[in-house]
């Protein structure tokens, strides 16, 4: 039971660990403070990928989601050069394997092509909807030849913003970047078109999402905490990870 006038309403700022899905995660909490309260996020993360979600709880709160999916992004991401999988991350088939060489000064060089916008094709294996179905759904039945999937990520390519996009390290084959982008960026793409710019291919290995707008990771708990918390209190005011209001514009 809640204390008198108090509700777990509001916004969570979630760090989901690897190895679950962000439904996952989001299920663990509505357990916590019942299924009768409406309960979203903002920005799925794959399972391989851990960082911070914005979790909305309560039907007022969930509407403003939208909000939170248009704030700019950051991300750290480790890519391993000369390996291509289907999905672009370690969950995946492999593709292809090379042995080609690559200095820091040519990843330098190609992110900084990249400019501050560019076209990205979007990933096979992501939510995106073909005939009212996600692509990974019908990439992992078959349902369409490879080639087939390829066209139509090819139709949805779109312009990206990349705010800001540094190298952070360096150690053949593995690379790290930290990135600032706008919504709907594949970083797992993001990661290969760097590559393919030095004449090889990358798949994202590990990936941290560290900023949603104005909130950072250091803000967040993972899900398990966040939810235990509710069944010790059962309130989340004054907790670090939770607000109350969203502001408009997330900084860049």
């Amino acid at each position: 039971m809640t204390q008198e006038g108090n509700t777990p309403h509001g916004f969570l700022l979630v760090n989901k660990p690897v190895g679950i899905s962000s439904h996952r995660c989001v299920a663990q909490i509505k357990r916590a403070i019942g299924r009768e309260h409406k309960v979203g996020h903002a920005g799925t993360l794959d399972p391989f990928a851990s960082g911070l979600l914005i979790v909305g709880v309560g039907r007022a709160y969930t509407k403003q989601l939208p909000t939170a999916m248009a704030y700019p992004k950051e991300y750290v991401a480790q890519g391993q050069l000369n390996l291509l999988t289907d999905t672009l991350d370690p969950e995946g088939e492999i593709l292809h394997q090379g042995d080609r060489q690559t200095t820091q000064e040519q990843l330098e060089s190609a992110i900084a092509s990249l400019g501050k916008e560019y076209e990205q094709i979007p990933p096979i294996y992501s939510a995106l909807k073909f005939k009212g179905k996600p692509l990974y759904k019908i990439a992992r039945r078959n349902k369409l030849a490879p080639e087939e999937l390829e066209d139509i990520v090819a139709q949805k390519k779109r312009l990206m913003q990349l705010y800001n996009m540094e190298l952070l390290s360096f150690d053949f084959p593995y690379f790290t970047i930290k990135a600032l982008v706008s919504q709907g960026t594949y970083i797992r793409s993001l990661v290969n078109d760097i590559a393919i710019k030095c004449g090889t291919h990358a798949t994202t290995m590990n990936l941290v999402r560290t900023r949603i707008g104005p909130f950072t990771l250091d803000e967040a708990a993972e899900c398990a905490t966040i939810a235990n918390h509710w069944l010790a209190k059962g309130s989340w005011q004054d907790a670090s990870f939770f607000r109350k209001t969203l502001p408009k514009q997330g900084n860049k």
